[in-house]
């Protein structure tokens, strides 16, 4: 673990050394409202599952005429915590919103960020997706029970591969060894930047298992070439023929989630404007398309019930990342 260390050490190091005003806040929707001009910040890059939340949503605020002139602006770096940061520097302005979710959440623990959520005003969740975790073809171990009797044996032997440190693959890596009585601090976690080095490592054999949200990794599922084990989903998902952790005997459900939140600083109305308008689009039936297309599930939430699944997601975060610093 003393590798997850340092590179938790060098992130938080990253987070202080990235300029926050990575985006000129004077520039982009500087006139009227939301209703007329509109700007989607995303705090990763172009492809990401951030960006692409973003782009869906401003292709039907467009279309379906909820806003005139909107734009993404992609503002990366150091975990998201670069946008996150952008965001609260942007006080006031009622006519930005940040796309944020589980790995916001882990990457302000990792980067130990002095701006947190709590900065911000969530405005509605949007989707989730479950991480999947799957063994390569090659791999010696045929079921879910084999891997994980001879990862709770020997940890350190069997590395697992997977996105960002903090992002909900590590999370996950971790709650799941938990659940079957490793200690998080003796997870292998290896951290990599895409799914296609994630696939590398596994047919290589440089790690034992990987984890992926199941958008990523469902060509390579369908084409055999990893088995899944299971999802962290607390039921299995309709069209997704692979089994939970849950129903596998094992407590684990883990959510990577997304949505919007906006800058502090707005008032209670303009909140509520924002709130209706992208609640439009995620309660239409485009968006319904869009879902299945992107292979997401619905996930909206807004209000208190927003606001305590947040401070859930948090703490359960926190707990787990404080036991591998």
């Amino acid at each position: 673990m003393k590798s997850m260390r340092r590179a938790i050490a060098l992130s938080a190091a990253i987070a202080l050394a990235v300029p926050v005003a990575a985006w000129d806040a004077t520039r982009g929707s500087a006139v009227g409202g939301p209703t007329t001009n509109l700007t989607i910040l995303v705090p990763g890059s172009a492809g990401s599952g951030y960006d692409s939340l973003a782009r869906e949503t401003q292709q039907l605020l467009r279309t379906n005429g909820i806003s005139g002139n909107v734009q993404v602006v992609n503002i990366p770096g150091a975990s998201g915590t670069v946008g996150l940061k952008t965001l609260v520097e942007m006080s006031g302005r009622d006519n930005v919103v940040l796309t944020l979710g589980s790995a916001m959440i882990g990457g302000v623990e990792v980067t130990r960020s002095s701006t947190t959520l709590d900065d911000i005003r969530p405005i509605i969740s949007a989707t989730t997706d479950y991480p999947v975790f799957v063994l390569p073809e090659n791999s010696p171990y045929s079921t879910t029970e084999e891997f994980l009797e001879a990862w709770a044996a020997a940890p350190e032997e069997h590395a697992i591969g997977g996105g960002a440190l903090g992002n909900m693959d590590h999370i996950s890596a971790l709650a799941l060894g938990q659940a079957i009585g490793i200690d998080p601090a003796d997870v292998n976690y290896i951290a990599y930047s895409g799914g296609g080095e994630v696939l590398a490592a596994l047919l290589s054999g440089t790690v034992a298992a990987g984890v992926s949200g199941y958008g990523e990794i469902s060509d390579q599922l369908d084409a055999g070439r990893v088995t899944g084990i299971g999802m962290t989903a607390p039921e299995r998902i309709d069209g997704v023929d692979l089994p939970t952790f849950a129903e596998q005997g094992i407590d684990i459900v883990m959510t990577n989630w997304r949505g919007f939140a906006a800058p502090p600083g707005i008032s209670d109305d303009e909140h509520a404007v924002l709130v209706d308008m992208l609640e439009e689009v995620l309660t239409s039936p485009e968006w319904t398309e869009v879902v299945a297309r992107q292979q997401w599930n619905e996930f909206v939430r807004t209000g208190d019930e927003l606001d305590e699944f947040i401070d859930g997601e948090i703490t359960r975060t926190g707990t787990l990342l404080e036991e591998v610093r």
